[in-house]
């Protein structure tokens, strides 16, 4: 079968274009024009129909355009484990508080060395560190229930910090792994612990240490630590 004539297919288009045209002066008369018989009524003459149908060409044309691909819904905020912090979150101001995701709110009182390299941190997830804290209930000014003193005082050398593996040590809470990772080697600072990441996850009440003066902390309880970050003696380097 031989292929229609140039003339054929513009008298084939003129004919689809006639009937869309039409609908869109419908669409456009049903929202925008007054209900009366004669916003109803198409032209009459030769000139009021070659506009309809430019018009409709045009509505036409748009209906062939590619469809624009949907906007994305915002993506969610990426999940940060318990004890994890983002790699760029770290204190940089004396007093200037930092949020972490998981809700630790740090306020540094000294930022430490002001080198760089692995040993001079922030730490990361599995370094060993030598700090020193103090755990409150209540306040900063509130009755003690651990430090790194209290357990340094039934170690050999009766030192007052001691050595942790960040992320892997079960004696120390999720709190205080990610206010260690914005600090630098000599900073001190102070951080209220969210009872979800303290011991248990803050679902029941664990005891205090046999030197504190709380025995007991209950479930739930906000922590309020001081720390220091005293040394990183083997920096992970994954």
């Amino acid at each position: 079968m031989s292929a229609p004539s140039a003339r054929t297919v513009r008298r084939r288009q003129r004919s689809l274009l006639l009937p869309i045209a039409l609908a869109a002066v419908a669409l456009v008369e049903l929202t925008e024009l007054p209900r009366s018989s004669a916003a109803w009524s198409l032209p009459q003459n030769a000139a009021g129909r070659r506009a309809l149908l430019r018009n409709g060409a045009a509505v036409a044309a748009l209906g062939l355009l590619p469809e624009l691909p949907a906007v994305a819904e915002d993506k969610k905020e990426v999940e940060i484990p318990p004890g994890s912090v983002p790699a760029d979150l770290k204190a940089e101001k004396v007093g200037v508080k930092v949020t972490t995701p998981n809700g630790v709110v740090y306020e540094p009182l000294d930022l430490g060395t002001s080198e760089g390299g692995a040993r001079n941190g922030p730490p990361r997830s599995q370094s060993n560190v030598y700090l020193k804290y103090t755990g409150h209930v209540d306040s900063f000014d509130g009755p003690v229930f651990d430090s790194s003193a209290f357990r340094g005082s039934r170690k050999p050398n009766k030192a007052d910090f001691i050595e942790s593996r960040l992320n892997l040590d079960p004696s120390l809470p999720n709190c205080l792994m990610e206010a260690l990772k914005l600090m630098k080697v000599g900073g001190k600072g102070r951080f209220t612990c969210p009872p979800n990441l303290s011991y248990g996850e803050g679902k029941m009440g664990f005891e205090g240490d046999e030197l504190g003066t709380v025995k007991k902390v209950p479930a739930g309880a906000t922590l309020y630590y001081e720390v220091e970050l005293v040394r990183i003696i083997k920096p992970d380097r994954k």
